[in-house]
């Protein structure tokens, strides 16, 4: 069966690299700023960035739930009582609030899933224990993020500033972890199927 979601998936995984790089980035301007003056040259390195890092995170969040979307798509096609829609999943992400317990049940909907099918439970395994670092990550770091979003552009050089790159490193990373493991999933679920098929023919 082709899967609608996986073109989408390496779309998405190579703009997440782009933002660790992006972040590399920044990181090892902060360094050089410890070691000399942080002047104007150093914040329009920064700046400059920064807007590259806004600019790709904007538009890897639109390929996600464009991904997601086709996920629950492929997900549906491949077993008709998988519980959660296309629909369902956007609203879990894109609804103020409830999307705090609805990014947990998306992919512990899928762990859960894919610990039920035998060939697949390992992974199911390892998505469930994906789930909690990256909820736990997510909210951290939206918490220090707007902490220090408050604090002027002088101060871009603080250590606070590369904790928190260091914290969405960390975030992009299990970002990636989980997505390929969503991939590997519905890949191997599709295999199967087409087996099955072969089989029957």
């Amino acid at each position: 069966m082709q899967l609608r979601s996986m073109l989408l998936g390496k779309v998405l995984m190579k703009f997440l690299w782009v933002d660790i790089g992006l972040t590399a980035l920044l990181m090892i301007n902060i360094i050089f700023a410890r070691f000399g003056e942080s002047g104007e040259t150093f914040l329009t390195y920064d700046l400059t960035v920064s807007i590259l890092i806004n600019l790709n995170v904007v538009i890897y969040h639109v390929i996600y739930l464009f991904w997601l979307f086709k996920i629950h798509i492929d997900l549906q096609e491949l077993d008709d009582t998988y519980p959660i829609t296309p629909g369902g999943a956007l609203a879990r992400v894109l609804i103020p609030l409830y999307n705090l317990y609805g990014l947990w049940n998306i992919y512990s909907t899928m762990a859960n899933h894919f610990k039920k099918i035998s060939y697949l439970n390992e992974l199911g395994m390892k998505l469930a224990i994906y789930i909690p670092f990256y909820y736990t990550l997510h909210l951290v770091m939206r918490g220090v993020n707007s902490f220090i979003l408050r604090k002027s552009a002088e101060e871009s050089f603080s250590n606070l500033w590369f904790i928190s790159y260091i914290g969405d490193v960390a975030l992009v990373v299990m970002y990636i972890l989980i997505i390929k493991a969503v991939s590997t999933g519905l890949f191997g679920l599709s295999e199967h199927l087409d087996s099955n098929y072969d089989d029957e023919t």
